[in-house]
């Protein structure tokens, strides 16, 4: 389903994963800063960016957060198997890393559009045009 952003969503109206990177990107048309901060901000709530136990943090490898986070995919992974042991450590990791899988590519555009945008935020706006009367 498509809503008025032109970005098609999900069932319970999350952003499917394939259309985050090109929200990120603005595709199709030139973001202002205000815009994309907004788009930061919705791409991160509609894939649970701010929940730290399911996502990794920038720079983060896949061995670093699934030790991070180890408790949280066995507890997951043991609500739907009732594994123990062994097994459980390996379902928890398989969840981590298809998280980590999914996110990865979004998490790092994320990181390089927030860096531009930060640049853009202390360079003084030269581009800027007063308005008012021209002198001849």
């Amino acid at each position: 389903m498509r809503h008025a952003d032109g970005v098609k969503h999900g069932k319970d109206g999350s952003i499917q994963m394939g259309d985050a990177v090109a929200l990120i990107k603005g595709e199709g048309k030139s973001l202002r800063r205000k815009e994309k901060r907004a788009r930061i901000e919705q791409i991160r709530a509609s894939l649970g960016l701010s929940d730290s136990q399911r996502t990794p943090t920038p720079g983060e490898t896949l061995r670093e957060f699934y030790k991070r986070t180890n408790m949280y995919w066995q507890m997951a992974a043991h609500e739907h198997t009732q594994h123990t042991g062994k097994e459980l450590r390996k379902d928890g990791f398989d969840l981590a890393e298809a998280r980590y899988r999914e996110l990865k590519p979004i998490l790092d555009e994320l990181a390089i559009l927030e860096a531009e945008q930060k640049a853009e935020e202390q360079e003084p706006e030269t581009s800027t045009k007063k308005r008012g009367k021209k002198k001849r």
